[in-house]
């Protein structure tokens, strides 16, 4: 099955910011965040180390979330499990985006 490169490369974007949203704001996620972020009482409030700060920033997380999906993509992007894991993720992405949007 051969992907057109323009649908490869937005399924891509819209699994990087699903992903990046995963791993910074999302509720399932929340407890992984607290744990690195360290609030066991040796940090202040607010206050995060180096891999809370890493797993706290949009940015700092889509690089390497973005590089990785990428590869994935070029790499192997006309096989059926990856464009199924890119749709679900690019899918999931844009039922948020919708949603949040209705729901102002």
């Amino acid at each position: 099955m051969t992907v057109p490169a323009w649908l490869l490369v937005l399924l891509t974007i819209l699994a990087v910011f699903r992903l990046t949203r995963l791993v910074n704001e999302d509720a399932i996620t929340a407890p992984l965040r607290r744990w690195l972020v360290g609030y066991d009482g040796e940090l202040e409030e607010g206050e995060v180390g180096r891999w809370g700060y890493f797993i706290t920033c949009p940015w700092c997380v889509s690089i390497w979330v973005g590089t990785v999906v990428s590869v994935v993509a070029v790499l192997w992007g006309d096989n059926r499990v990856v464009l199924i894991g890119l749709v679900a993720l690019a899918a999931s992405a844009s039922t948020g985006l919708i949603a949040s949007n209705l729901d102002r």
